[in-house]
């Protein structure tokens, strides 16, 4: 649906008053754009002095990391859809019909289970995001020079990415009776945040250094 729009389609729906793609599409869109910055690194890396200059084990290394961003990168993409999908399943949820009392406890046991959701793929989407960043280090450490300014914004984006999704968490969590899986969200996501700005600053202090 959404992943397969050209940008301009996209951001014209974005911005339309559809409710979705919103906050979470362009979370999964910016998760994408970070594999690709990194894989345009080890791109532009491979087949140059510097790789050929490298022992076998750092090379394979670079290899399969270019290999593994490619694959998360289209991964990502399909969350822009996983995204508004469960933000869909909400809205369904409740126009479910509350005449009987059958009616509402059915209509609330949907509800509960769309918000649960709505949770779970963004949380899904940072814990991949962080994963990410393993690959940003290794071109960091690797890649070509000239473009490590490109790892740097990669890195930039990815933190966006997993702050996005703590905040798309954190609105889903206030439609969650489940008080212990709230807290089990909310631990999670807090420990996602503080972990992937420490990433993203270790990152960007080695681009700096080397740019």
């Amino acid at each position: 649906m959404f992943e397969n729009m050209t940008i301009t389609e996209f951001t014209d729906v974005l911005s339309s008053e559809k409710p979705v793609p919103g906050g979470g599409g362009v979370a999964a869109l910016s998760a994408a754009l970070a594999a690709s910055l990194t894989a345009m690194v080890f791109n532009l890396t491979t087949g140059k002095k510097i790789f050929e200059e490298y022992d076998e084990m750092t090379k394979t290394h670079i290899l399969e990391s270019l290999n593994e961003v490619k694959n998360v990168k289209e991964e990502f993409l399909t969350f822009i859809d996983k995204d508004a999908e469960a933000f869909s399943k909400i809205i369904a949820a409740y126009k479910l019909s509350k005449v009987t009392e059958e009616e509402k406890i059915a209509r609330s046991e949907k509800i509960q289970q769309g918000y649960k959701l709505a949770a779970s793929v963004p949380m899904e989407l940072a814990k991949k995001a962080t994963r990410l960043y393993e690959m940003i280090d290794v071109a960091c450490k690797y890649g070509n020079k000239n473009v490590m300014s490109d790892a740097g914004v990669a890195a930039i984006f990815n933190h966006s990415v997993i702050e996005t999704a703590v905040l798309n968490i954190s609105i889903n969590l206030s439609g969650i009776k489940d008080e212990n899986l709230k807290n089990e969200f909310k631990f999670t996501s807090t420990k996602l945040l503080m972990h992937s700005e420490k990433r993203k600053n270790m990152i960007l202090k080695k681009v700096y250094q080397d740019i």
